[in-house]
């Protein structure tokens, strides 16, 4: 067995035609990714968390492509009660039931 590569090369000449790839590119990611934006999702290590931030160990993904960062944005709280963006891990999260 041998594994081949390819490359494709094509011109994006038109905004209609750059925004068709870019969306195409967004889909794919985010059919690959394991949590999608929306999931809720529990911080099962706190690794470069502050104390104060993401209380209750929980939040919402706001983003995650893990072809690109092996960070997740999630929303959350932080202790003062204030809604929060922060990254964490991706490896350090899992699905809520």
């Amino acid at each position: 067995m041998i594994t081949v590569t390819e490359t494709t090369k094509r011109t994006l000449d038109t905004p209609e035609a750059i925004a068709d790839h870019v969306q195409a590119e967004y889909e794919r990611r985010t059919r690959e990714a394991p949590f999608k934006p929306g999931d809720r999702v529990k911080i099962d290590r706190r690794d470069g968390i502050p104390g104060d931030f993401l209380t209750g160990d929980v939040g919402i993904v706001m983003l995650c492509d893990p072809e690109f960062s092996p960070l997740t944005t999630l929303m959350g709280v932080n202790a003062s009660g204030m809604t929060i963006q922060f990254p964490v891990a991706t490896a350090n999260l899992e699905v809520l039931p």
